[in-house]
């Protein structure tokens, strides 16, 4: 593995892969440069005596987020630590104002594919100013220099050894450790082709070949999104919470310490979709 980085202030005890030290070469979405830290890890001193709470995918449902954490009693509240599972953005109606929230209540994220496509348009708006947005993207042009670097830097999985947990947006390949999985399939995997043979290959499709959680044995237990899909996943080793709210269907999330707890919100309504890509 990697050197470790150490973080100061509320993320003392957060450590992770530096990039590029030690590692093989990676394929990103649309060659998007990686983060300086590739996988957190959060320290036990971090979750001790805490609720943590792991929610789906938000997709700028900002309502029904305010509703959720309030409902888990974990909006403002010290003794709670809130993980996202990726894709807080992009689709729904107000990004900007869930990215706020995210970042006011401290909250953990890993970036799922719609943070690297969100990347992509900002790089090309850098690169070409004259560059036409569409409509649906505008509310990018709103983002701070600050909130951008913060998208940046997101990780692609987010680990609790305390209590053999990760967190990732799409999937991980069984067999394969953390620190070796490719970027692009954390953030885009859905089913493994070839899963009985000796070349597994990560897809985004539904089918063929069966959904990767699955096949994930542990020991460690992954929670995921992307999979809208299938909705609400329950395996032995593994749980999948993107339960379609930006949809119309409802917004989830997860206490994963002590006896594991599911909290849901219906959809305030089904939304304008802005991106449906």
């Amino acid at each position: 593995m990697g050197n470790l980085l150490v973080k100061k202030g509320k993320e003392a005890a957060v450590t992770g892969d530096v990039k590029g030290e030690g590692l093989p070469f990676f394929k990103t979405m649309f060659n998007l440069p990686l983060p300086s830290v590739m996988h957190q890890v959060i320290d036990k001193s971090v979750v001790k005596n805490k609720h943590v709470f792991v929610v789906g995918d938000v997709h700028g449902c900002y309502d029904e987020l305010k509703l959720l954490l309030d409902k888990a009693d974990v909006l403002n509240n010290k003794n709670a630590v809130v993980i996202f599972v990726g894709d807080i953005l992009n689709k729904g109606p107000k990004n900007v104002e869930v990215l706020r929230l995210v970042r006011r209540i401290n909250a953990y994220t890993v970036r799922g594919n719609h943070e690297e496509k969100i990347l992509h348009m900002i790089h090309a708006m850098r690169e070409n100013p004259d560059i036409k947005i569409k409509k649906k993207h505008r509310w990018i042009q709103e983002l701070t220099t600050e909130e951008i670097d913060y998208i940046t830097q997101l990780p692609y999985t987010i680990s609790i050894p305390s209590l053999k947990a990760i967190v990732v947006h799409a999937g991980l390949m069984p067999n394969m450790p953390v620190h070796m999985q490719e970027p692009l399939t954390m953030v885009t995997m859905r089913n493994i082709l070839n899963a009985d043979g000796s070349r597994p290959i990560a897809t985004e499709s539904h089918k063929p070949g069966p959904g990767w959680a699955a096949r994930w044995n542990g020991p460690e237990h992954v929670y995921f999104g992307h999979d809208a899909k299938r909705s609400l996943q329950e395996h032995e080793y593994a749980t999948g919470l993107d339960t379609r709210c930006v949809y119309g269907g409802s917004l989830t999330g997860v206490f994963i310490n002590g006896e594991k707890n599911y909290v849901s919100v219906s959809s305030t309504g089904t939304p304008e979709i802005l991106d449906d890509d």
